[in-house]
């Protein structure tokens, strides 16, 4: 199995994380997919070449797999010719900053023979996958509230961030995790309201510093999510995930990669599951049904999350 790398700006390290791990697969090349991306570093260390043009490096390569992470307004356009090329391809998340762009690459994932993956890694750790199994086993009964929180320190982000129209929102961007857990964990939403802002965001101008998601979904579930860049600059981690799944038996949390449980038993800290690569997972998937339900939920999370970019924009509810 042949990759290569387009951009440098998302999570491409899930791809070489995976072959570090094992993975029967080999970097064969890397080209930037927006301006200005640097991607020297990457090629001096992992001693492949760089093109200039990611389509000269389609051409040239013929790769089995594009691990597509430019700007988040380009990713769109390049998943798109890369599956019209018939190249199975992994793509940063969201799939695209626009509607009219999800659209165009939902119909160029149905009109070609490759799968299409989305780096929405955190539903692979092994903290979530404990939630998940804990929900299916009945340890919290029905599932009627579920919480998620995406918290990171805002540090000086990249030009591109300070421009919606090349950022595409915090909502989409970090939301878009939490988003993932509730549908995950939730099922179909009805309706979405949300909130974000500039405010206090440091010079970074368009880039929203905080926002708030809520979901109704079907039979009565309510899902909420929080996001913000206001995490301390001298807090343990970078990043702070949280999620709550409220049941009528129970009550599961998950902080700090730690899932506690509390139900008819006393609270009490459970052992985790194991878990797994995002990229090592779409590979082993490509060819399978559950290559077609990966690519399903990528396309349904980023929906939901540019729905919600519209509701906090437009201040109102929006049926989906």
């Amino acid at each position: 199995m042949k990759f290569v790398i387009i951009g440098a700006s998302g999570h491409y390290h899930q791809a070489l994380d995976a072959v570090s791990d094992g993975l029967n697969a080999q970097l064969s090349a890397i080209a930037p997919g927006s301006r200005g991306e640097d991607m020297t570093r990457l090629s001096e260390r992992k001693k492949v070449k760089c093109y200039s043009d990611w389509r000269e490096m389609l051409d040239a390569e013929k790769p089995d797999v594009a691990v597509v992470n430019p700007w988040f307004s380009d990713i769109a356009k390049i998943s798109i010719e890369c599956l019209k090329r018939g190249i199975h391809t992994y793509s940063e998340k969201p799939l695209a900053i626009e509607m009219d762009e999800l659209q165009a690459v939902r119909a160029a994932y149905e009109n070609s023979t490759a799968s299409l993956g989305c780096m929405l890694n955190l539903n692979c750790c092994a903290w979530f996958r404990t939630v998940e199994k804990a929900i299916q086993d009945g340890e919290i009964g029905s599932v009627r509230v579920i919480h998620g929180q995406k918290s990171y320190r805002m540090g000086v982000r990249d030009e591109y961030y300070r421009t919606r129209a090349l950022y595409g929102g915090t909502i989409p961007w970090i939301g878009i995790h939490a988003i993932d857990w509730v549908l995950h964990l939730g099922g179909k939403v009805k309706s979405v309201s949300a909130v974000h802002t500039t405010v206090e965001n440091r010079g970074h101008g368009d880039m929203e510093s905080a926002g708030s998601v809520l979901l109704s979904l079907e039979n009565g579930v309510i899902g909420t999510c929080d996001i913000d860049y206001l995490r301390p600059i001298g807090s343990a981690r970078h990043d702070d995930d949280r999620l709550r799944v409220t049941g009528t038996k129970g009550m599961i949390e998950a902080v700090d990669g730690i899932v506690t449980l509390e139900n008819d038993e006393k609270k009490r800290v459970l052992p985790l599951e194991e878990g797994v690569n995002p990229f090592t997972r779409f590979i082993n998937a490509i060819g399978t049904e559950e290559a077609d339900r990966l690519a399903e939920a990528a396309f349904e999370d980023t929906r939901i999350s540019l729905l919600a970019r519209q509701a906090a924009d437009e201040e109102r509810t929006i049926r989906t």
